[in-house]
């Protein structure tokens, strides 16, 4: 087995901006038209690049895919499922991308969840990698899921008592090694947040009795790595959002349906 662990401070996101957001994506979707398989945003322009390929405008079932720029028809290998929308109990949606290299062909499914978007309590997210064929396709796959409670990161946060769990949790799961991770966040003297990361890495199958022996060899620099890459997405999430959370609810939607329109 081997651990690792790392704090990285982060500028703070505050709870009632972050439901207002999930309010406005909501309420975006929600007045986008879809005439056949046309969608059309609120101020009734064309929403290029994306199309209703089967079913009802955020219908569970619903099907949307993107448009190939080549030939300007919906992409067979991607494709986006509504699996529930319903703002008072769940928003789930299913990514499906399928790689057709005839080298290493492979599927990725991925699925978010929230519960709900009127009260936000969880987020769930899960990735499933399958390759279907080639030379060692075992070892190329692999899957991961990751939980966030947000009652209690919002807790965490805070200066009262600290939740029984770590509120962000998630697995990634190989055929030789399965990785936990835990992210606990505390309240930093100057209002931000302090955030702990920590890691612990198990051995399976042939490589379970070869873990200790690389901890051993390669430890420290795959721990230097892991601390540098925490510190490069701090530093970028610190530069970025003090900025963002200062835009409210309105001015996120203008700029948001302004970038799904393209350059």
């Amino acid at each position: 087995m081997a651990r690792f662990q790392h704090t990285v401070i982060l500028a703070p996101v505050p709870r009632r901006w972050f439901e207002s957001c999930v309010a406005t994506l909501h309420d975006l979707a929600e007045d986008t038209d879809a005439e056949g398989a046309c969608l059309r945003l609120p101020d009734g322009r064309p929403l290029p690049g994306l199309v209703l390929a089967q079913g009802r405008h955020l219908r569970p079932g619903a099907r949307y895919r993107p448009v190939n720029e080549k030939d300007g028809e919906p992409d067979a290998d991607q494709c986006v499922t509504v699996l529930s929308w319903d703002r008072r109990r769940e928003t789930a949606l299913e990514v499906v991308t399928v790689d057709d290299d005839p080298d290493r062909p492979a599927r990725l499914d991925c699925a978010l969840g929230l519960t709900s978007a009127e009260r936000p309590r969880e987020v769930r997210l899960s990735a499933t990698l399958r390759p279907s064929g080639g030379k060692g396709a075992k070892y190329l796959g692999g899957t991961a899921r990751a939980r966030l409670d947000l009652g209690g990161w919002w807790q965490a946060t805070g200066h009262g008592r600290r939740p029984s769990r770590a509120p962000l949790s998630g697995t990634l799961t190989h055929a030789l090694a399965r990785v936990t991770v835990t992210v606990v966040p505390r309240p930093a003297s100057d209002g931000r947040w302090r955030v702990t990361v920590r890691a612990r890495v198990t051995g399976r199958s042939v490589a379970r009795p070869l873990l200790p022996l690389a901890a051993a060899v390669l430890g420290g620099r795959a721990r230097r790595a892991c601390a540098e890459a925490l510190d490069r997405a701090a530093a970028t999430w610190n530069a970025q959002v003090p900025e963002l959370v200062r835009k409210d609810g309105e001015l996120l939607r203008a700029e948001l349906a302004d970038a799904l329109l393209g350059p």
